[in-house]
C-alpha cells in the first residue's frame, strides 16, 4: 500500500519513463509489549495515560492505613499502635507511606505489576523498597510458585528464592491477571497500545501541521528522470521555502517544467480531533478513570462529584483491596504469630465516598425505623461495634422493643370497652390477662 507525502518527508522514489513523483510506502507499528516501551511511550509521552496513572496513584496514597484486630465476640477493633504501622509510615529513609504508595500503585497501573523488597533484621521488616519491573526476572517454578525472583542492575545480578511449601520471599510480587504468562502481569498498556498510539501521532501530526505552517502535502512532478542529487536539492530547497512558521507565505519558484500538485486536507483529516478524543476515552475506560476527570469539556459542576465517586468505588477501592491485603500478609507474620491482626484501611477518611456513606446510613435508619434489621445489624452494616440491647427489633414509630410494646396495654381500647358496657373482668378475658388489662381497667 502506498500514499502519497508532503515535500517534507520525501524518503523514497518510484521512477516513470516520462516523469517522477515521491511516495511513501505506509506501514502501521503499535506499542511495544515491555515494560521500558510502556514506561516511555505510555507514562512518560502520553498525557491521558500518566493522568489516568496519577490520578490512582495519588487517591490510593491518601487513604490512612489501620490494623484490625477481633475480639472473643468477633467484634471489629482498631489497633492504632501496632508496629507494623510505624514501618509504613516510613518504609526506608527516603519515603513516606505517600511516596511509597504513590510509586507502588503507579506502577502496578503501568506494568500491570509491582514488586517489593524487604529488608529484615533479626527477623522483622526493617525496610521496604519497590523495585522496577524492568529489571525483574521471575524464574518458572514447578507448580504455581515460581522458584526465584532475580534482580539486576548492569552486571550485577540478585537472586531472591521463594520457599516452595508456603511462597514465601523477601520480594513480593503484585500482579494482574494475564492470560498469556501466568508468571507476569498484564498491563492496562497492553490493551489500549492501539489507543495509546493513535493519540501520541495525532499529537505529532498536529505539532508537525504547526512547524509547517498547517500547510498541505503535496507531489511534486518533473519531466524526465531526476537524479539524486538534484532530488536532495529540491528537498533542501522545499524545506527552508516552507517548512517552519517563520517561512509562512513564502512562495518557491518552480522551473524547468516542474509542478507541484497540492493534496488538499479538510479540517477533519487536518487536526485528527475525533480520533484522538475516542483515543481518549478508550485509554480512560481500560483504566477505569470516568472521562470527566480527563477532560473539561466533559465535565460539569453536577456530574464531578459522581465522577470522583465512580473512580473510587469501581477503581481505587477493589485495587486497594488487593494490594493493602497482600501487603499485610507480607508484613504482619513478622510482627505476631497469632494471624488476629489485618492491616487494612480507613475508607471513611475519604471526601469523595461522603455520599455513599450519606445513603448507607439512610438506609441503614429506615431499615431499623421499618422494623426490618435490629440497631447491631445496621451498625455491623455501617462497620461499628455492637450496643447493648441492640438485638431486638424496633417497632415504627415508637422504636422500642417488640415485646415491651406487646407488654402496653391499648389504655383508649380499654377505656372504649368499658363505656360499652363490659367489666373489668370480661375486658381481662377479651384482651387477655399477660397484658395486665386488669390493671390498666
Amino acid at each position: 500500500m502506498y500514499c502519497r507525502v508532503g515535500l517534507r518527508n520525501w524518503l523514497s522514489r518510484k521512477a516513470a519513463p516520462s516523469q517522477s513523483s515521491i511516495f511513501l510506502d505506509g506501514s502501521s507499528a503499535s506499542l511495544p509489549q515491555n515494560v521500558r516501551a510502556y514506561a516511555k511511550e505510555g507514562y512518560s509521552e502520553n498525557p491521558v495515560v500518566f493522568a489516568c496513572a496519577s490520578i490512582i496513584a495519588n487517591a490510593a496514597a491518601s487513604v490512612k492505613l489501620e490494623v484490625h484486630t477481633t475480639d472473643a465476640k468477633g467484634n471489629k477493633k482498631v489497633d492504632v499502635k501496632h508496629p507494623v504501622l510505624d514501618l509504613m509510615a516510613r518504609p526506608n529513609p527516603m519515603q513516606t507511606w505517600e511516596d511509597f504508595a504513590t510509586e507502588l500503585f503507579a506502577w502496578h497501573r503501568v506494568a500491570g505489576e509491582c514488586f517489593i523488597l524487604r529488608l529484615p533484621e533479626k527477623g522483622k521488616a526493617k525496610e521496604l523498597y519497590i523495585l522496577n519491573p524492568d529489571h525483574l526476572e521471575v524464574k518458572p517454578g514447578k507448580g504455581t510458585v515460581p522458584e526465584a525472583y532475580e534482580f539486576s542492575a548492569g552486571s550485577e545480578k540478585v537472586r531472591y528464592p521463594v520457599n516452595q511449601f508456603d511462597g514465601t520471599s523477601q520480594v513480593l510480587h503484585i500482579k494482574t491477571f494475564n492470560p498469556n504468562n501466568k508468571w507476569r502481569g498484564l498491563s492496562p498498556l497492553s490493551p489500549a497500545a492501539r489507543s495509546v498510539d493513535i493519540h501520541n501521532n495525532g499529537s505529532r501530526w498536529n505539532s508537525s501541521l504547526l512547524l509547517n505552517s498547517a500547510r498541505p502535502s503535496g507531489v511534486l512532478e518533473v519531466a524526465g528522470t531526476v537524479s539524486e542529487t538534484a532530488l536532495s536539492q529540491m528537498r533542501e530547497y522545499f524545506k527552508k521555502a516552507w517548512q517552519g512558521v517563520a517561512a509562512a507565505g513564502n512562495l518557491p519558484l518552480l522551473t524547468g517544467g516542474t509542478k507541484f500538485t497540492p493534496l488538499s486536507h479538510n479540517p477533519k483529516d487536518m487536526d485528527f480531533q475525533n480520533s484522538m478524543s475516542d483515543a481518549a476515552k478508550n485509554i480512560g475506560l481500560v483504566y477505569g478513570v470516568p472521562l470527566p476527570l480527563l477532560t473539561m469539556e466533559a465535565s460539569t459542576f453536577s456530574n464531578m462529584d459522581a465522577a470522583q465517586e465512580r473512580l473510587w468505588t469501581d477503581t481505587v477501592l477493589p485495587l486497594l483491596n488487593q494490594i493493602i491485603k497482600k501487603l499485610g500478609q507480607f508484613l504482619v507474620p513478622l510482627f505476631e504469630n497469632n494471624g488476629n491482626a489485618q492491616l487494612a484501611y480507613n475508607s471513611d477518611s475519604v471526601p469523595a465516598l461522603e455520599p455513599k456513606r450519606e445513603r448507607l446510613f439512610k438506609r441503614m435508619k429506615e431499615a431499623v425505623g421499618g422494623c426490618l434489621l435490629t440497631p447491631n445489624e445496621a451498625r455491623a452494616e455501617m462497620g461499628y461495634a455492637e450496643v447493648e440491647g441492640g438485638d431486638e427489633l424496633m417497632v415504627p414509630g415508637t422504636l422500642k422493643p417488640l415485646n415491651a410494646a406487646e407488654a402496653a396495654p391499648a389504655k383508649e381500647l380499654v377505656k372504649a370497652m368499658r363505656a360499652s358496657g363490659y367489666t373489668a373482668v370480661e375486658v381481662a378475658e377479651a384482651l387477655g390477662d399477660d397484658y395486665g388489662v386488669k390493671k390498666a381497667a
